[in-house]
Parts: structure tokens; C-alpha cells; sequence
């Protein structure tokens, strides 16, 4: 009636639902659509049209922000908003009941009223405070330094007490001092960590120097024991290992498992591995079973240096400097005197291979040797070169014999 402009006469049934006054106005709610009353006899015209439009969007208004107030409190109503109103649009459509100055209420059935109240928040526990996050990174740092407080502590021991005398030696050699000077000032820098990584490549560009040490380590380890063979040498005394540094390849292994099978199974073939991925690579082999220990070779020396260890056989293959990398307090050059102070070389003959690069304070191949052979005379050894290979780096071969 409103619409199509009736007359009161059309609208007399609607006036006795809404009431009459001669000043009164009354705005009905009807399914969201509001009519103001006329006194004055027709309903039409652009007054009460105005004032429809007016109550209809006031109306809309009001219960959308009815409605959002109760999506924004936290409990189920904010779990309604997620599953049960699935847009914007369907917001919108959410039905407003009407009443004289009331407004809306949304409802919700006691049996989903149970099920939103006892679902778990985000915490995953109900009615829980939510827990901290863990900083995963952080932990692993933290365990890492706790793991390299289990760790030898690296010393260099005094010169072994023996018959004769280091003054009756007369004046010790430049290179000897200044090696010595440069692995004592060594010691006190930089943080010995458990592992290191390697720089020795899967081919090293030496390999073919390689193939010519291994054979020779095994003609002078003959020359050294006599007619005993390694392996029997060794069943002899458990405290009588081999001593290598090598790589998963077993470059130098394999030759000597050559020359003495009973090698390839042998726990008293020593090999100190610091570089894990090396490590586990060596572990997962099934062509040779030595004794690979996941440690640094300077770690190794003081560890076990109480157990009356002896070496017939070290090949020190450093493939560094005999300065060492400061950083990781690691010098090859405390290793050789370590390695003669704390009486690992075998009596009364051994062989000794040392691998090391050329460069300050032992810059040439003559250089290395005066320090080595001046070490082991201070500690009662005689230490006879046998062979050199100079390349980018040296390798010197010894035979080592007790006075």
C-alpha cells in the first residue's frame, strides 16, 4: 500500500494494527523493512518515503553492529564466525528481529554451544596459556658448546729425560727455534674445536706424489722390523698401533693391506678422522675395518699419552702448513713434538712420514728436516732421511731409531 500511494480508507485495517494520535509516529520493524504512520489521511508522497529509507539503513546499521560486537568476543562466537558464517554476504543476510526498541540476538543450540566450548584454542590445551616457542637454533648452539667442553686438553710436554744430554747437542738449529717459538705462542690462541673440514679433495691434484709415497712407506717399514711382518709385529703387543692420517679413499691402507692382508681387518690400525663427514663416510665402507677414531690428531697424542702407546709405523699426512691454522689452535708442528716427547715412535726402529707445506717460519724442504731431526735428537731418537718429494708441499720419509 505504501508503494502504490493507497488512500487511508485502503490503509484503515493498518492503522488499527499500528495505533492512532494525531502527532504520533511509530516506526515498525517488519523483516527489516520500517513504515511510518501519517495522520494526515495518505501515506504516500516523499515524506514517508524519506523517512523508510532513514529507519531501513538506521535499522541495517544497527544490527550489523550488533552483530560484530558479538563475532569480536572471544569463545565461541569468534569459532561461529570461522565455521558457520562462511562470507560477508552471509553476514549480512543474518536476520534482525524486530520489537519497539529492541534490537537482535543471534541463538545457538545448546548441543553446538558444548562442542564450541570444549574445543581447544590455539594452544592446544583448553583454557591454557600458550606456551613459548623454542629457539631450535639456540638449543643446538648450546649443546654444541657443551659438546667441546669434552675434549683433551692440548699441551706440549717437556723434552724426555734420556741418557744423554740436549747441551751436548751444541747450538740448536734457526729453524728448529723459530718452529718451536711459533708452536708454544700457538698454543694459547684460537678455540681447539672437536671437528674440523677437511680441505683434501675427493682427487687430489697430487695423487700421482701419493702413488709414490705409499710404496715407499712399505719398503722402509720392511727396512725398519727386518724379517717380522706387520701385522704379526703388531699381534704381538696390543699397544702397538699404526698411525695414519687418511682420507675415505684408504689411499695409504690399501697399499699396506697389500703388502699385509691381515691389515684390513685391524683395530690397531689407528686412524684419527676430526672431519665427521670423512668420519662417517670411512664408517659406512665395507671394504676395510681400522680403528677410525672421530678426533683430532693433536687430541689423540694427549689422550693417550699415559697408555705406553708405540708407533712402528706414523704417516703424518697434514696436507697444512707446519704453522697450522691458528684459529683452530691447530699446528702440525706441536703434533711432531708431541709426537716424539710423549715416546710414540717404536724401538728400537720406526718409520716416520711427515706431509707439510712449505711456508714460514720452514720455507724449504731443508728447513723441515732440521727441525724434525733436531726434535728427535733433544728426545734420544736419530731420525734418517730417507726420501723427499717436494711439490706444492713436502713429504719426508724417515727411519727412527732409539740411541
Amino acid at each position: 500500500a505504501l508503494h502504490r500511494g493507497a488512500s487511508a480508507r485502503e490503509c484503515a485495517p493498518l492503522r488499527r494494527c499500528l495505533g492512532t494520535g494525531a502527532g504520533s509516529q511509530r516506526i515498525v520493524m517488519l523483516g527489516g523493512s520500517v513504515a511510518p504512520t501519517d495522520p494526515g489521511g495518505r501515506l504516500g508522497g516523499r515524506r514517508p518515503a524519506l523517512a523508510f529509507a532513514a529507519s531501513a539503513a538506521l535499522a541495517a546499521a544497527a544490527g550489523l553492529a550488533l552483530l560484530v560486537l558479538l563475532l569480536r568476543r572471544p569463545g565461541p562466537f569468534r569459532l561461529l564466525r570461522r565455521s558457520h558464517i562462511g562470507s560477508r554476504a552471509g553476514a549480512k543476510k543474518a536476520t534482525v528481529g524486530a520489537g519497539a526498541g529492541a534490537g537482535a540476538a543471534a541463538a545457538v543450540g545448546p548441543a553446538a554451544a558444548a562442542a564450541l566450548a570444549a574445543t581447544p584454542g590455539p594452544t592446544g590445551k583448553r583454557g591454557g596459556p600458550q606456551q613459548p616457542k623454542r629457539d631450535k637454533g639456540a638449543d643446538r648452539l648450546e649443546w654444541w658448546q657443551r659438546l667441546n667442553e669434552v675434549k683433551p686438553a692440548l699441551v706440549i710436554p717437556e723434552i724426555r729425560s734420556w741418557a744423554g744430554s740436549p747441551v751436548a747437542l751444541g747450538e740448536a738449529p734457526k729453524a728448529h727455534k723459530d718452529v718451536v717459538a711459533l708452536a708454544q705462542d700457538r698454543l694459547t690462541r684460537g678455540r681447539d674445536w672437536l671437528v674440523r673440514d677437511s680441505d683434501y679433495g675427493p682427487t687430489p691434484t697430487h695423487s700421482n706424489i701419493k702413488a709414490q709415497v705409499n710404496p715407499a712407506l712399505v719398503r722402509a717399514v720392511r727396512a725398519a722390523l727386518g724379517e717380522e711382518g706387520l701385522a704379526e709385529y703388531l699381534a704381538a703387543d696390543p699397544r702397538r698401533v699404526v698411525l695414519l692420517l687418511d682420507t675415505p679413499r684408504y689411499g695409504t691402507l690399501r697399499h699396506l693391506v697389500d703388502a699385509w692382508p691381515a691389515l684390513r681387518c685391524c683395530q690397531q690400525v689407528v686412524i684419527p678422522q676430526a672431519d665427521l663427514g670423512h668420519y662417517f663416510e670411512m664408517m659406512r665402507g665395507g671394504e676395510f675395518y681400522p680403528g677410525v677414531r672421530a678426533q683430532r690428531l693433536d687430541h689423540w697424542l694427549c689422550a693417550n699419552a699415559g697408555l705406553g702407546l708405540r708407533c712402528p709405523l706414523a704417516f703424518l699426512d697434514f696436507e697444512c702448513r707446519l704453522a697450522g691454522a691458528l684459529s683452530a689452535r691447530l699446528c702440525p708442528a706441536a703434533d711432531v713434538m708431541r709426537y716424539f716427547r710423549f715416546g710414540y715412535p717404536a724401538e728400537p726402529a720406526s718409520v716416520l712420514a711427515l706431509t707439510v707445506g712449505l711456508e714460514e717460519p720452514a720455507v724449504t724442504p731443508e728447513a723441515v728436516d732440521a727441525f724434525v731431526r733436531w726434535e728427535a735428537a733433544l728426545n734420544g731418537y736419530t731420525a734418517e732421511l730417507v726420501e723427499t718429494w717436494k711439490y706444492r708441499m713436502v713429504t719426508l720419509l724417515y727411519i727412527v731409531r732409539r740411541e
